[in-house]
């Protein structure tokens, strides 16, 4: 039988026409059930591939097991954000009925002391184990420190810090994902046309993940003679709001009018690819993820390619991640890199639900 998601014991208790208080005496072999009944549970547990071995061992276990991730704010639906965050629900749901939760925090990228207020909270939680994006590095390994003084265990996605103590990294080749960037637009520009580098963050200083994918963009370019001097320049704009970005750029393109290319260093290339379509400026553009807006401006072909880092199924390997050390004891890969897919108008739409 094809499944989409976890068997519960309420799917079983339908399936098999029978109350919850049956299953458990079952799984349990404790209390009177009918031979009639006890049959109709058993198929159950067989047709829709239950698995109650699982189910006793996190019972033997005697707790919940509680994940806290912290992550970016989800500015809207249609942000990066909801993405991973999707993942890490849909993780959940799978091992909820072995006793997994989950509380969600969220931090401004904009704004430290949101990360260091809703850090201290979870650590006010003291939770079975942390998901965490670290995109303040500064504050990032302040929190860490004291997860590890606590024991907690705790998992990277979509960055990565060095060193630490977290059970796995889950998320793309930084230097990779800007190395394949830097091919990509070379190969839609002219031997010598400019190039800009947009980071919006705020604090590149503070964004070591931003600045690993830049200079993996870098590298292609200094890794092939013929290319090494073209003229590539970086800013970074404290802010997504399209008015400062718009801003920003004019300003920037006053004075380089031989830019040609663009590379965005995180999700927001369509805010980039709308500019240039108001002001018909043909300038090629490389970003990454299939984020709604990115999905237009591809289409439309204001954007040349989108790099995906399946931000779904790195909150969905996170979880299983934490679940399997906390009922198998088992310590995964201390990278476990996701596939980098290359999307363009032509094959966008068979990507479009898988993230």
């Amino acid at each position: 039988m094809a499944k989409n998601k976890k068997t519960t014991i309420q799917d079983l208790a339908n399936y098999a026409n029978v109350s919850i208080g049956t299953i458990d005496r079952v799984l349990h072999n404790r209390g009177k059930v009918s031979v009639d009944k006890r049959k109709k549970v058993e198929e159950a547990i067989e047709k829709l591939d239950f698995n109650p071995n699982l189910l006793a061992r996190t019972l033997a276990l005697g707790s919940q097991f509680t994940v806290c991730s912290l992550f970016p704010e989800a500015t809207s639906s249609q942000s990066y954000w909801a993405l991973p965050k999707i993942g890490v629900d849909q993780g959940v749901e799978v091992y909820r009925d072995f006793g997994m939760e989950l509380h969600t925090y969220e931090y401004s990228l904009f704004d430290e002391s949101s990360f260091i207020k809703n850090a201290d909270a979870i650590l006010g939680e003291n939770p079975s184990g942390v998901i965490l994006a670290p995109l303040f590095e500064k504050e990032s390994l302040e929190f860490i420190a004291r997860l590890e003084e606590r024991n907690i265990p705790y998992v990277f996605i979509d960055a990565n810090i060095k060193n630490k103590e977290n059970l796995s990294y889950i998320g793309p080749d930084l230097k990779g994902s800007g190395y394949i960037a830097g091919k990509l637009l070379n190969s839609v520009l002219g031997p010598s046309d400019d190039i800009l580098i947009v980071n919006m963050v705020k604090g590149f200083e503070n964004s070591a993940h931003t600045a690993v994918v830049e200079n993996g963009f870098r590298d292609y370019f200094k890794a092939h003679e013929s290319m090494a001097n073209r003229n590539i320049n970086s800013i970074t704009i404290p802010s997504t709001a399209e008015t400062e970005v718009n801003r920003e750029l004019t300003t920037y393109y006053i004075k380089n009018p031989g830019t040609k290319g663009v590379f965005v260093t995180n999700s927001r290339a369509h805010i980039i690819s709308r500019y240039h379509a108001m002001h018909e400026l043909d300038i090629k553009v490389v970003g990454f993820d299939i984020v709604p807006g990115n999905v237009v401006e591809l289409k439309n072909g204001n954007i040349d390619y989108i790099i995906s880092q399946r931000p779904v199924f790195q909150g969905v390997t996170a979880v299983k991640t934490l679940f399997d050390f906390f009922v198998y004891k088992k310590s995964p890969s201390a990278i476990q890199y996701v596939p980098l897919d290359i999307i363009i108008k032509e094959n966008v739409d068979y990507y479009i639900n898988f993230q």
